[in-house]
């Protein structure tokens, strides 16, 4: 054999102890012939405790089945096995995990085979390896979560699609933008028959949307999205889309929608198709003002050929012109209910303020439904200065006090008390009439202010009237710019409240 000058001092034992990694050497069947230093280290034992002992008996049991079925096999078949996975046990109990891998060199010279296995300790890739696996876990639960998150959303969106397609109420919903986030069928047939013909994209101020008189076009803020973007919130307000035949009325109502910190971040718009009932009250008041104005014409002949019967009243027997005067009575009343349905068909009451004493009014008034009022044991009382100025049309003030104090004493059949009271109050001229008669009731005080609205009690106690009255007048005191409104209780009376500007 040849002599390496170079290899000569090379410590071989030195190296194969101080080695980074583990190392053994065992015969083939396991028994550990040699151990290095740092194996024995990591092991916590010693070298005599070691040598001479079984490779298996480092292992636990399962490892031990792995080592004999997998490491020993391909050493015998290949001489060779990598990167088996196995625990070691140390000396006080504690298990490391490592990796072997191992060759089996054929012996020399009589020399039997020997295995070398190189020992890889492999607690901080297992550490790894653990927290690799524990990333992932964590990652398909989050997938997992997710996918059914997203699964749940689409059920959710489809059932809200379900629901929105089946309502007869257009729906939008905008961000804070103005752009849409969601719209149901019956919005997009809406939104179809606003477009002008030519356009695909059209955005809302090129959309045929017309006010109320059916032919202006609505003005950009006056348009429902933009407003909404404006941060309004309305009700019941009337736009008409599209023209021709196929125009139609939606009344349409927004509500603001916000954040978790009450930060705006968008709106729902409902349109309503209302064009049967806008052309059914149409209809209705064409119908009201033509029969009125038909009605006028003759009533007004017969009340002048009464008038002049009734100027030679001293030549005709008594009960002639008592049966006149009747007449002439029931003719005014009637005249007086066509100039209602008038009113009320109009919708708008044109106004000629000028300086009227209200007190004045106020004590006419009372002057007039005196005789009613004694008929019904009603007891009239008033609480009014001397003068009361303002600035008003004193004709249409005196029909409304006329309305609130003929009310009062009808819905007082079985008397009781009535009070007008009239003050000048915060640059405002305010007049209560107060009655303790049969009152209403909640939902009846909603309506009182509709047109031909008639509670069930006064239906039920045969009062006469036609439910005109307080529309009229809350249309006269609205053209003052004033409010009317009422407190009441069933079965305990009501209070009207009228609040005037002064001039």
């Amino acid at each position: 054999m040849s002599h390496d000058p170079a290899r000569a001092d090379v410590d071989y034992a030195a190296l194969f102890h101080d080695a980074p990694s583990g190392y053994l050497v065992t015969r083939t069947d396991g028994t550990i012939v040699e151990a290095n230093a740092t194996l024995l280290a990591w092991l916590g034992r010693r070298r005599h405790e070691v040598v001479g002992s079984s490779l298996l008996d480092l292992l636990p049991v399962g490892d031990r089945i792995v080592y004999t079925t997998h490491a020993l096999s391909q050493l015998g078949l290949m001489g060779a096995f990598a990167e088996l996975a196995v625990d070691l046990r140390g000396a006080d109990g504690v298990r490391l995990p490592a990796l072997l891998s191992g060759t089996r060199a054929a012996g020399t010279g009589g020399l039997p085979d020997l295995d070398r296995i190189i020992v890889f300790n492999a607690h901080e890739r297992r550490l790894y390896e653990r927290e690799l696996v524990a990333a992932l876990r964590k990652a398909e639960e989050a997938e997992a979560a997710r996918a059914a998150a997203e699964a749940s959303s689409r059920r959710k969106q489809t059932l809200l699609e379900s629901v929105l397609n089946t309502v007869e109420v257009g729906v939008t919903v905008v961000d804070a933008e103005g752009n849409t986030v969601l719209t149901n069928a019956r919005q997009r047939a809406n939104f179809k028959r606003a477009v002008p013909e030519g356009m695909d994209r059209p955005d809302e101020c090129q959309l045929l949307l017309f006010g109320p008189d059916r032919v202006t076009p609505l003005p950009t803020d006056l348009r429902p999205i933009r407003r909404v973007t404006m941060g309004q919130s309305y009700s019941d307000e009337l736009v008409w889309i599209g023209t021709g035949e196929g125009q139609r009325a939606l009344s349409t109502t927004a509500r603001p929608i916000r954040g978790d910190d009450e930060s705006f971040t968008g709106s729902v718009i409902a349109f309503s198709d209302v064009t049967d009932l806008v052309s059914a009250i149409s209809a209705k008041d064409d119908f009201v003002a033509n029969v009125s104005h038909e009605l006028r014409t003759p009533l007004t002949s017969i009340m002048g050929y009464l008038d002049l019967a009734l100027e030679e009243e001293d030549e005709l027997p008594p009960h002639v012109a008592s049966a006149l005067r009747v007449a002439l009575r029931n003719s005014e009343k009637l005249l007086q209910l066509v100039s209602d349905l008038l009113s009320a068909a109009a919708g708008q009451t044109s106004m000629e303020p000028a300086p009227t004493d209200l007190a004045e009014i106020v004590r006419a008034a009372l002057t007039s439904v005196a005789p009613r009022a004694e008929a019904n044991g009603v007891e009239l009382a008033a609480d009014i200065p001397e003068r009361l100025p303002a600035v008003v049309d004193g004709q249409r003030i005196s029909q409304v006090l006329d309305n609130l104090l003929s009310n009062a004493v009808k819905y007082s059949p079985d008397g009781g008390r009535t009070t007008v009271r009239a003050r000048r109050e915060d640059g405002m001229v305010r007049i209560e009439v107060e009655d303790s008669g049969i009152g209403m009731t909640e939902s009846e005080q909603s309506e009182v202010f509709t047109k031909f609205f008639r509670s069930v009690t006064a239906r039920r106690a045969a009062i006469p009237g036609v439910g005109l009255g307080l529309a009229i007048s809350r249309s006269i005191v609205e053209a003052h710019g004033g409010t009317i409104t009422l407190r009441s209780q069933s079965g305990r009376g009501t209070c009207f409240t009228v609040l005037l500007p002064v001039g």
